[in-house]
This record gives C-alpha cells, structure tokens and sequence, in this order.
C-alpha cells in the first residue's frame, strides 16, 4: 500500500486497529521469552553457570543497544519505511524458531545444550537492537501527532492484557509438558506470534516523509 502525503482520521483508526492487533501478537508471544522469568528459569533447568543465568538481562541489553549504532541511520534512509521495518522484524525469526525446534523436537541434553539456545539468544537479542531505531521510525508515519498518547495508550494496553493472557498459557505448558519440550514449544509460539506481527504492518497506512525527515 503506497505511502500517503498525510494521514486521515480515517487512516490514523486503521492504523490503531492493526497497531493494537501487532502489539497483542507481540504482548502475547513475549510471555513465551520473558527475559526476567522464563529465559533464566530455562538456563537454570539447563544447568547453565551462576553466571551466565545472571547476565541474561544485561547480554540483552548490551545486544540490543550495539546494532542501534548503525540502524538508527539506515532507517532514516530507507525509501520505504513499511518494507525496511518488515524486513528487520523478519530476523527475530530464524534464532527463536530454531530455539524452539531443537528443544522441543531434539530435546538436547548435557552440560553443552545451554549454549546451543545461549547462540540463539544472543543472534536474537542482536535482532532486536536492529529492528528498534527502524520500528520507531515506521511508528512515526503511522499516527495523527496530536493523537500520539491514545495511540500508543490503546495499542499499549492490549500489549498488557495479551501478555496476561500468554502468562496463563505459559503456567499450563510448563506444568503439562516434560522439560525441555515445553520450552521449546513456547519459543515455537513466540515465533509464530512474530511473524503474525510482522504480517501486521502489511495493511497500515503510512505517510511520506519529508526530505527534513
């Protein structure tokens, strides 16, 4: 759908239905990945070290924050900001998909196995620093400026409510599903819910950045 010189009011409800659907995808599958529970709960069933289930959050951080160094130009250059933002959403895919395959069909064991999901943390982790400086610059595009607050207010709290309801189904396949199955299944889930956010940008309309911008 090509690019608008402004947006509607007409556009701008779109956008806040499709943004409120891509945020529950999202709010969703993160309850799968929690970086504060789920991950180290995982490392720690693992028999990771101390040390690596300690460094979970600031390894996410540190990975998220060095790719932005090069992305938040690159996004400020793209042409067409629906497609850049489409395809850097598309590299969170592969880590976690591959997580989730290898633990819940392989089901690896042994001091070693942590390290094979570690990998695909930390490629992960570097896929969001990507995708973030890109994502805000699309989010611009998407919105009526006053209208900014309700926007992102609304689309917010269906990130919350979805991420209550991913939390429930989280609890049920943890204490229904052997150990590392269900973690596996869980990072399958997440996958799924990134290519369905993903897919999510396709009906947005967008509004053409001028060449200050």
């Amino acid at each position: 759908m090509p690019a608008v010189e402004s947006l509607t009011p007409r556009h701008h409800r779109k956008n806040l239905i499709f943004n409120s659907i891509h945020e529950s995808f999202w709010g969703f599958g993160i309850a799968f990945h929690s970086i504060y529970a789920v991950v180290p709960l995982f490392l720690s069933e693992l028999e990771a070290p101390t040390m690596v289930i300690g460094s979970v959050v600031g390894v996410f951080t540190a990975c998220t924050a060095i790719p932005q160094i090069v992305t938040a130009f690159y996004g400020r250059r793209a042409r067409n900001i629906k497609v850049a933002v489409m395809a850097v959403n598309g590299l969170l895919i592969p880590p976690m998909f591959v997580a989730g395959f290898i633990f819940a069909f392989i089901a690896p064991s042994g001091p070693s196995a942590w390290i094979i999901y570690y990998i695909c943390y930390i490629f992960f982790a570097l896929g969001v620093g990507v995708v973030l400086p890109i994502w805000a610059d699309f989010l611009e595009t998407v919105h009526i400026a006053d209208r900014r607050g309700s926007f992102f207010g609304i689309s917010f709290a269906f990130t919350s409510v979805a991420g209550f309801a991913g939390g429930l189904i989280v609890k049920r396949l943890l204490g229904t599903t052997p150990f590392p199955n269900n973690f596996g299944f869980g990072f399958l889930i997440y996958s799924a819910c990134i290519l369905g956010a993903t897919l999510m940008f396709i009906p947005y309309n967008t509004r053409r950045r001028t060449e200050k911008e």
